[in-house]
């Protein structure tokens, strides 16, 4: 099989570089000497729960290098993004967790609480592993009532765990849409290819980038929309390879795929 020979990665964070803050080392130890062969090393995640501020803590500490807030993209930071570009500095009802708040706090954004349900005019939710009826509630009644944008982080059914995976953000979208009879106006998150962009632009728009994730349904499938070269690893939720692997390849990590020459660093003079 022939490999690819990329000149940036974009990771996802959940099932590539650790699974419930367990590291996993056979992608980190390839992520090390990306970084320090000057590889462009972007971090896409649709997990909405911690700000970039803090990814770029807990990711500089797992891989043991500087990761600047810059190189981290997430749903929150792109929903955030997009309603500031797009509609202007909004009140937002959030269903989310605090990450998701401040990234909407950073864009200009001012969240509201579920009793101010009548004055948002956007609703944006995330993955909110506190969530309550009385929240859910509230969201229902502005998206009903008031007619609020519906704004979503991800689609995402399962969340990665340790032996498994838990409801993710698109179990949630699907209360509120199932409950209002509405669909969310727009998807913030992957395999949308808004939030691709803006990795790509941070990551100095690479002549050869790979996408390296662990889902097919999500990271393949936005890779192979965008028309450029995908990795999926078993890391993570996916643990064999699928029947269909059109527009990407697979390995069971980043070092078998390094060790196979599915995957070479290529920096270009640019890089």
């Amino acid at each position: 099989m022939e490999g690819y020979c990329v000149d940036a990665l974009i990771l996802d964070v959940d099932g590539v570089v650790w699974l419930e803050g367990t590291l996993i080392e056979e992608n980190i130890q390839v992520i090390r000497r990306a970084y320090d062969e000057g590889i462009p090393v972007v971090f896409l995640t649709n997990n909405a729960t911690r700000s970039r501020r803090v990814y770029s803590l807990l990711l500089s500490e797992a891989i043991g290098r500087r990761i600047s807030v810059e190189q981290v993209v997430n749903s929150a930071y792109s929903a955030a993004e997009w309603l500031r570009r797009t509609r202007g500095p909004s009140k937002v009802l959030v269903v989310g967790e605090e990450g998701l708040v401040e990234e909407l706090v950073l864009a200009g954004h001012t969240p509201l609480s579920t009793t101010e349900w009548r004055h948002a005019d956007t609703v944006v939710v995330g993955l909110d592993r506190n969530i309550t009826y009385h929240k859910l509630s509230a969201a229902h009644k502005a998206l009903t009532r008031r007619n609020a944008f519906f704004l979503i982080t991800n689609r995402d059914p399962a969340y990665p765990v340790t032996g498994g995976t838990i409801p993710g953000a698109g179990a949630i979208v699907s209360f509120l849409e199932t409950s209002t009879g509405r669909k969310a106006d727009f998807n913030a998150g992957k395999p949308e290819l808004g939030i691709l962009d803006l990795a790509l632009e941070r990551a100095g728009r690479p002549r050869n980038p790979v996408m390296v994730g662990d889902r097919v349904e999500i990271d393949m499938d936005m890779a192979r929309k965008a028309g450029i070269p995908g990795l999926l690893v078993l890391t993570g939720v996916t643990k064999e390879p699928p029947s269909d692997t059109d527009g990407f390849i697979v390995a069971h990590s980043l070092s078998d795929a390094v060790e196979r020459g599915l995957l070479r660093f290529c920096p270009t003079p640019s890089s």
